[in-house]
């Protein structure tokens, strides 16, 4: 009952308290790294799983399904669990999620067939389905404005360091057996305890709705205003999923090197990756949303000329540096400005059609580039991804100057 009294204002202000303290960020923000340390984990030990499964017709093919099918889920699935979410709430569906999460991804350590390995991967797609969308959802809940950009970047440095934590540590379990790198699933069980403790639903304003959220509420999905961000993030998954479904197979064949070399060489993607989230805030002080945008391209750009050009470890350690950049800047400028444009009440919604893009990404990335490397070799591939990505930074430019040129005429 008292907390029934206490004003929206008050409310706010408590609620705004606990979101900013060290602990909740932590919760919240691990929650959030799950998604993507559920792929990147397995990586170094695809080349593994490969020869395990050399018998198996078609293994090419089914390998690095093990890695993408989960994206195919999480694209079917993320649009119901945005529905569900906004209409029945963040929390309720998150927790449940998180076990099934770890569960599933976990039991790849015990399967010995490739079949049941793809089932279980398919439904550990599903909870993630929920997971992403929920967790960020949370974000655009707990945060606002200026506020929601730092925690957006946060989100994003917080995956990266997990992704580069994890997948360093399973390139070096892959080097011992290519199962154990499964193992690390587990830790979504104490992370979904520990934000059990820290989460909460947040205040949804059911009593009193203002005119502006029935109609938000009531209004239908646009579906087309937000296209555009849906497609490019798509392109953008495509192009970054070339690191974990080619390049350990670059890594390995090209240049020799061990399945620990491939987590530290995917770490270091991670890592940039995390920097330039963390600092997106100060990027778009200074940038446009099409700037940010027409720098993230070319910044992958670069990656893929680099490995078009020159062949050596190193050489691919930078490029793979350039490539998490690009990638962190394009994805945290994206789900920015999705949240700033989507109504409160459908925030949910908009955001799982985004997670149904990346991962859509990631699914389609081996569909769309294999064929590529089969007639072209992967150098091939290098030098088509780094001319579609700067010809897509060059139109941004264009962009952002056309509307620098309309500004001015206006005033």
């Amino acid at each position: 009952m008292q907390r029934d009294c206490v004003s929206p204002t008050k409310l706010e202000n408590r609620i705004k308290k606990i979101v900013h303290k060290p602990f909740f960020k932590i919760a919240l923000f691990s929650t959030t790294s799950m998604t993507v340390l559920g792929s990147v984990v397995i990586a170094p030990s695809l080349p593994a799983l490969q020869s395990h499964f050399q018998n198996i017709a078609g293994i090419d093919f089914l390998s690095k399904l093990v890695l993408t099918l989960p994206a195919l889920f999480v694209m079917l699935f993320s649009p119901l669990s945005g529905y569900l979410l906004d209409r029945y709430g963040r929390i309720k569906f998150l927790f449940p999620a998180m076990a099934i999460w770890s569960l599933s991804g976990f039991s790849g350590f015990f399967l010995d067939n490739i079949y049941l390995i793809l089932v279980s991967r398919a439904i550990f797609g599903i909870a993630t389905a929920f997971v992403m969308t929920g967790a960020t959802a949370l974000v655009g809940d707990y945060y606002l404005g200026e506020d929601r950009q730092k925690a957006l970047g946060l989100q994003g440095f917080a995956t990266a360091v997990g992704s580069a934590v994890f997948i360093s540590l399973g390139g070096y379990l892959s080097s011992i057996d290519w199962r154990y790198p499964f193992l690390a699933y587990l830790l979504g069980i104490a992370i979904a305890i520990f934000a059990y403790t820290k989460l909460f639903e947040p205040h949804r304003k059911k009593t009193k709705k203002t005119h502006k959220e029935v109609e938000g509420s009531n209004q239908k999905f646009n579906f087309l205003m937000f296209l555009p961000v849906y497609l490019l993030v798509f392109f953008c998954m495509v192009a970054y999923y070339i690191s974990p479904t080619q390049i350990p197979f670059f890594i390995v064949h090209n240049l020799g090197k061990n399945g620990d070399i491939v987590g530290i060489s995917m770490s270091a993607s991670s890592i940039a990756y995390g920097v330039f989230s963390l600092f997106y805030n100060r990027f778009r002080n200074i940038w446009s949303i099409y700037g940010i945008y027409a720098l993230g391209l070319f910044l992958m750009g670069t990656c893929f000329l680099l490995l078009y050009v020159f062949h050596n470890y190193l050489i691919v350690m930078v490029s793979l540096m350039f490539l998490g950049a690009g990638g962190g800047l394009l994805i945290v400028n994206s789900s920015s400005y999705l949240l700033s444009i989507a109504p409160e009440m459908q925030r949910a919604k908009a955001l799982g059609f985004f997670a149904s893009a990346i991962f859509l990404g990631q699914f389609f990335s081996p569909l769309m580039t294999q064929p590529i490397v089969d007639r072209m070799s992967i150098l091939g591939l290098f030098l088509i991804f780094t001319c579609l990505l700067y010809m897509l930074g060059l139109f941004f430019i264009f962009k952002s100057r056309m509307k620098k040129n309309f500004r001015k005429l206006q005033s």
